[in-house]
């Protein structure tokens, strides 16, 4: 039989279903207009019949219920993420445990990280293709969180040991397209790319910095991107990363003009050269 006291569905009742609740018992409209309890407090077998019956008679309220519950722990998630993007801007911003694509001195910041293992992420490399060359203020910043298994390990390690620059923005890009992320593809993709030995104390460094971070920001899996205050996770679609980039420098813009300094001009969003 449901209890308020102990049944997890009665503490998940909203405050205005507690009110019709209170209202519906003997003397609760005297409790809930002055506050004061009643003479004669109802038995808890008597709230239990009340329960049931509103609740029968007004299935709907539990669905409100359960509705604005679930709608306070989404605002509160959204809340504590809000905190931790804040807290952890200077670690995101950070390109030494990264692989840099775009314009390394660009105006927005899109941070991704993946698993060379993934089939998302793999899914999604056009997209910030797309985003990069139609953007020329576009920085991306790729965090390498390898999570899939050894091979995402080495993979990471790879692309962590072409440092910064054009090759190693081709060797990710190798990696993304390979078919396999075995030993032997990656040992094809160094001899391609003429890449000296994985120095693996440096890179295991950067993997861990990385780690760290995505533990902090709660992120449980590839890919995950960060724009700004907003984060993605899992697949998203081109025009929605670039709705979040145009609202990242709109609000840049607003910070800069408050703090007296010349905005961030829109016409810098144009099309890289091909």
């Amino acid at each position: 039989m449901l209890s308020l006291s102990t049944s997890p569905a009665a503490r998940r009742l909203s405050a205005p279903l507690l009110v019709v609740l209170c209202l519906a018992l003997p003397g609760g409209a005297a409790v809930a207009q002055t506050g004061a309890p009643a003479k004669s407090a109802p038995s808890t077998q008597a709230i239990e019949q009340v329960v049931i019956k509103l609740l029968k008679s007004r299935p709907e309220l539990v669905r409100e219920a359960l509705d604005e519950l679930q709608r306070r722990e989404l605002a509160g998630h959204a809340q504590q993420e809000s905190k931790a993007l804040a807290a952890s801007a200077k670690a995101m911003d950070d390109a030494s445990d990264a692989t840099v694509l775009g314009n390394p001195a660009g105006d927005v910041t899109l941070v991704e990280f993946i698993d060379y293992h993934c089939g998302f992420c793999k899914k999604l490399a056009p997209s910030i293709e797309a985003l990069i060359q139609r953007d020329s203020q576009l920085r991306v910043l790729v965090k390498h969180l390898p999570i899939l298994g050894p091979e995402s390990i080495a993979a990471a390690q790879l692309a962590l040991s072409a440092g910064q620059g054009s090759t190693a923005q081709q060797v990710h890009k190798a990696l993304l397209s390979a078919d396999a992320i075995d030993a032997a593809s990656l040992q094809a993709i160094s001899r391609q790319f003429g890449l000296k030995p994985v120095d693996v104390v440096a890179v295991n460094r950067q993997l861990g910095e990385v780690r760290v971070l995505s533990e902090r920001l709660g992120i449980q899996g590839t890919p995950a991107i960060v724009v700004g205050d907003v984060m993605f996770r899992g697949a998203v679609g081109t025009e929605q990363l670039a709705a979040a980039i145009d609202a990242a420098r709109r609000a840049q813009s607003v910070k800069a003009a408050k703090a007296g300094n010349k905005p961030v001009a829109d016409s810098r969003r144009v099309a890289r050269p091909t």
